[in-house]
């Protein structure tokens, strides 16, 4: 527990009270300090070195230790004691000394006739006699009478400690003891009652575990080499700081096994489990199983106990230090080494029980089971196995994914949905098993893995072997949902389309065959729709609806969105689907606004006020990237930046499919205020974010810049390659609108100009809005305006330039107005 300096590593403060003590000892008068602790805590360490220093004050320092032992001799310590002190007087003067006080010592030394000790008269002689051989010999130099574990002392030798201190006050002896107090001060404990008198007296250093840095050091120390942050913190997690057991983890990581319990270790927690009563062991095993933090009320719950029984056994193991009350009910083992010790004591049958029974008090403890996470309850089910019914063990399991996905923790979530892949195959419901499939898909693809596709391939071959046509179309609608991010899928994605198509819909089109992928997924989406309606099944209702909605996403289909979105909240308040509805009221806010309809403000602060009482991450880092929306839709830019710096610091790295769109919004705000010294260096960082069309971006800037040219020159190099097909996807056609509006107006080309006007002539009433509403570009017939301009036609360009202003006026969009 030493640094390489030979200073003790987080006990500054405990080796300044002892050295204090010291030194006054040396000056004037001694007194007697107790050092209590539990077992490797570092007490003997300590004092060790207290003892060192003052050596070399020039203090004469005499110990002895007790022995945990029923054959050790009474007075063993202070035997040792008096053998140090004949040592350093000599033959001659310890004669000379044992003379002067009587023939006591004589049997206590192992010399001549032991006697009787348990006669008070001659137990008094013994106390006085060792008194004054330790006074008389502080009179040439200070004394320091060091005792360790005191907890295994003899009652004779506890009381001989408490006389010499109380008439030894006044002289240059300093008595120094260490004990475990969580054991000698527990009740029951035999020498209790005299360890406590002692207290009372002594100055107390009480020696806690270290902190998370200095179990850091002491690991760098013991290992000879620094380890990392995390590995500091499994390390305190385990320990709790408790020295001897970081020393001992330690050692194992340089073998490799940092996970493993050292023999050592497990024999001290083992010590001291075996000094409470069985049922605080037996419950303190129950609580092992539920985690290294547990509440006391599913605690009894799972334990069939009243509460009030469960806290009078806790008591204990608080006193004991073997868990610590955290508030609310809660409490933690104070090292995670104890609550392994027990559970890896527990045979599997009865761990699996014990896991089941932390299910159901979960499940039958409302008020307590609501401060938990759904992972404590699909962590127990997994491993209560056969105990519960795999349905239900896979139910939690899928609840746990979502939920941590929620919380933005997606590698917990993809533990999840693997865990509850293999219990659904060994359930055999493939149906189950192949949604299952495509939710780690999904997730594995929201992280960059390319893993992903080998789960959505084999959810495409069950729901094939299955001969399940709805089950097909739901994977087709997940692939199609999926494929735009991912290069090289587009095309096995429109053949499983087409064969779900075939299957779900199954009519003789002739032209079935040559559908673009977008047709036969909103066909798809919009017959499982109607499925799930006549089944009532919300669950795949509210997918399809979801689906719907995304697949028919793009200009002139708001008003189409509308109801969809109106009965996926609907349905995703009956069935408790908390992510649905707060994604179905976000997307509603930006189909009003698109529509033209003012009461999207109120909209958008009911999605809000939702978001921040649910208070997941996710929906939180959502409430912040709307938030700054319209803030900078409204002209708010100060606010706007905010919020934006808000959602980006939720904003998870995991999140790699859509790392484009922060430098997106964040190219949009600066846009729209016109700092456009700015835009150049993001439009490097769009190229490095994997953004799907930073030309477009760039041109887009251009025209705002006055580089004109350059955005022409563009506009013609797209619909040169395209001709007359649409050149982006429907969620950037809003924004393709605008841009080819812009640069057709530039051009002042006639051909350039109708073309533009005439793909604008639909959605004049509405506004552009792209890429599901993280892009707003103002009322399209802003850009019918400009069209106009840019061809001279003066009349059509005020009447539109007017409408543009009202339809901004309407909105409270200032910067458009």
């Amino acid at each position: 527990m030493t640094a390489g300096t030979g200073r003790l590593i987080g006990r500054e403060h405990a080796a300044g009270v002892l050295r204090g003590q010291v030194e006054r000892a040396a000056a004037s008068h001694g007194g007697l300090v107790l050092v209590t602790g539990e077992a490797g805590i570092g007490k003997t360490s300590l004092v060790t070195g207290a003892a060192e220093g003052a050596r070399e004050r020039g203090a004469l320092v005499l110990g002895g230790s007790c022995w945990d032992s029923d054959n050790a001799p009474g007075y063993w310590p202070w035997v040792q004691v008096l053998r140090g002190l004949r040592r350093a007087l000599g033959d001659d003067a310890w004669a000379a000394a044992a003379r002067d006080v009587g023939g006591s010592l004589a049997g206590l030394m192992g010399e001549g006739d032991r006697g009787d000790k348990s006669d008070a008269v001659d137990a008094f002689q013994v106390y006085d006699a060792v008194t004054t051989l330790l006074v008389g010999a502080s009179q040439e130099r200070p004394v320091v009478v060091v005792l360790d574990d005191l907890h295994w002392a003899d009652t004779a030798s506890l009381r001989l400690l408490e006389f010499a201190a109380q008439h030894a006050w006044f002289e240059r002896l300093l008595l120094v003891g260490t004990y475990r107090d969580v054991e000698a001060e527990s009740p029951g404990h035999p020498l209790r009652g005299l360890i406590l008198p002692l207290v009372a007296k002594a100055t107390t250093v009480t020696l806690t575990g270290l902190a998370r840095d200095e179990v850091g050091a002491l690991m760098a120390r013991t290992a000879g080499r620094t380890p990392d942050a995390a590995l500091v913190g499994e390390v305190h997690r385990r320990t709790g700081g408790n020295p001897f057991f970081v020393e001992q983890t330690a050692r194992l990581w340089t073998g490799g096994d940092v996970g493993a319990v050292a023999p050592g270790v497990r024999e001290a927690v083992r010590r001291r489990l075996g000094l409470l009563p069985d049922p605080v062991v037996a419950l303190l095993t129950a609580a092992a199983v539920l985690g290294r933090v547990f509440d006391r009320k599913v605690l009894a719950a799972a334990q069939g106990d009243p509460v009030p029984h469960v806290d009078r056994l806790l008591d204990q193991a608080l006193a004991a230090r073997l868990v610590a009350a955290t508030g609310a009910g809660r409490f933690e083992f104070a090292h995670d080494l104890v609550r392994e010790t027990l559970y890896d004591a527990l045979p599997e049958d009865a761990a699996r029980r014990l896991h089941a029974a932390a299910v159901r008090a979960l499940e039958g403890a409302p008020e307590a089971s609501g401060r938990s996470v759904p992972a404590e309850a699909a962590r127990h089910a997994y491993l209560a196995g056969p105990e519960l019914d795999p349905g239900r063990v896979l139910d939690l399991l899928v609840d746990a994914a979502k939920d941590a996905e929620g919380r933005f923790s997606f590698e917990e979530a993809i533990g999840h949905y693997r865990r509850a892949s293999e219990v659904a195959e060994v359930l055999g419901d493939v149906r189950r098993h192949t949604v299952v499939l495509l939710g780690l898909g999904e997730l594995l693809r929201h992280s960059g893995q390319v893993e992903a596709w080998q789960h959505f391939e084999t959810a495409v071959d069950r729901a094939t072997g299955l001969g399940d046509p709805e089950l097909l179309a739901r994977v087709a609608l997940t692939l199609y949902r999926d494929s735009g991010t991912t290069i090289g899928r587009r095309a096995y994605t429109v053949e499983v389309l087409r064969d779900a198509h075939r299957a779900l819909i199954g009519r003789a089109d002739p032209d079935a065959a040559t559908l673009e992928a977008d047709r036969l997924a909103r066909e798809l989406a919009v017959r499982f729709a109607v499925l799930a309606r006549r089944g009532a099944d919300d669950e795949a209702l509210g997918f399809s609806l979801w689906a719907t909605h995304d697949t028919i996403w793009g200009p002139g289909t708001a008003a189409e969105r509308l109801p969809l979105i109106d009965e996926m909240i609907t349905v995703a308040s009956r069935a408790g689907d908390l992510e649905m509805r707060l994604h179905a009221t976000s997307m509603r806010w930006v189909t009003l606004l698109e529509l033209g309809d003012p009461r999207y403000l109120d909209q958008y602060r009911t999605f809000v006020a939702d978001a921040q009482l649910v208070g997941q991450p996710r929906f939180l880092m959502a409430a912040s990237i709307d938030a700054s929306l319209i803030s900078s839709l409204t002209g708010r830019f100060a606010d706007a930046e905010r919020h934006f710096a808000e959602a980006m610091a939720r904003f998870a790295d995991e999140h790699k499919p859509y790392q484009h769109l922060p430098a997106h919004m964040r190219w949009a705000i600066l846009l729209m205020q016109g700092r456009h010294a700015e835009l150049d260096e993001l439009h490097r960082e769009q190229l490095a974010s994997g953004h799907f069309h930073p030309s477009l971006l760039a041109a887009l800037t251009d025209l705002e810049c006055g580089r004109t040219g350059d955005a022409v020159r563009e506009l013609r190099r797209v619909l040169d390659e395209y001709g007359d097909t649409e050149p982006y996807d429907r969620v950037y056609a809003p924004l393709w609108l605008r841009f080819q509006a812009l640069a057709a107006a530039a051009s002042g080309d006639a051909e350039l100009c109708e073309r533009a006007r005439r793909d604008l002539v639909p959605y004049l009433d509405q506004w552009t809005v792209s890429i599901f509403g993280c892009d707003i570009s103002g009322p399209m017939v802003l850009w019918a305006a400009v069209v106009d301009a840019g061809q001279e036609r003066w009349d059509a360009a005020v009447d539109g330039f007017t409408r543009a202003v009202e339809a901004a006026e309407h909105m409270r969009a200032r910067p458009w107005a």
